[in-house]
């Protein structure tokens, strides 16, 4: 079984405490932690690297991580198909945008909406693990995948 962390929407400008103590909580035992995008600063994703980290850039994402990172990515993890993109445009269909940019994946996780979302088109999984910070509402989420003979996907509430 393999687990992967997976966020999205961190919007931080620098590393806290607070997150540090996130990710060591949530994601002691991931293999991979996956972000799809809205990093924010540089700082932060060089943080994500003492993980084994696989992320893409956001809208809130300046020109510095998008010259180290892809808009989006396809990864081969645990014999699975994992498309990963922010998203773009309002809330309402972005389901049917994310889907537009993969082909033969098995799974797509996205971001940008905030909006907590695991839901399937035909064999593609789609998962949005929503926001690590998200003022418009307070809910803070991020996910969890776990690959093995069979996928599952959780989302955690973030205190």
């Amino acid at each position: 079984m393999m687990k992967i962390g997976v966020l999205s929407d961190t919007h931080l400008t620098k590393v806290t405490e607070e997150f540090r103590s996130i990710l060591s909580a949530l994601f002691r035992d991931v293999e991979i932690i996956i972000h799809a995008g809205d990093i924010v600063s540089r700082e932060v994703y060089e943080y994500l690297c003492n993980w084994d980290v696989r992320a893409v850039t956001g809208n809130m994402d300046g020109f510095e991580l998008a010259g180290l990172l892809p808009n989006k990515r396809v990864e081969v993890i645990g014999g699975r198909r994992i498309g990963v993109v922010h998203g773009k445009g309002p809330p309402y269909g972005i389901e049917q945008r994310v889907l537009s940019e993969f082909t033969n994946v098995d799974v797509i996780v996205f971001g940008h909406s905030h909006v907590p979302t695991l839901s399937r088109h035909g064999d593609v999984a789609l998962f949005n693990p929503g926001a690590l910070r998200n003022p418009s509402t307070g809910v803070r989420t991020v996910g969890i995948i776990e690959l093995g003979e069979e996928m599952s996907f959780k989302h955690i509430p973030v205190k």
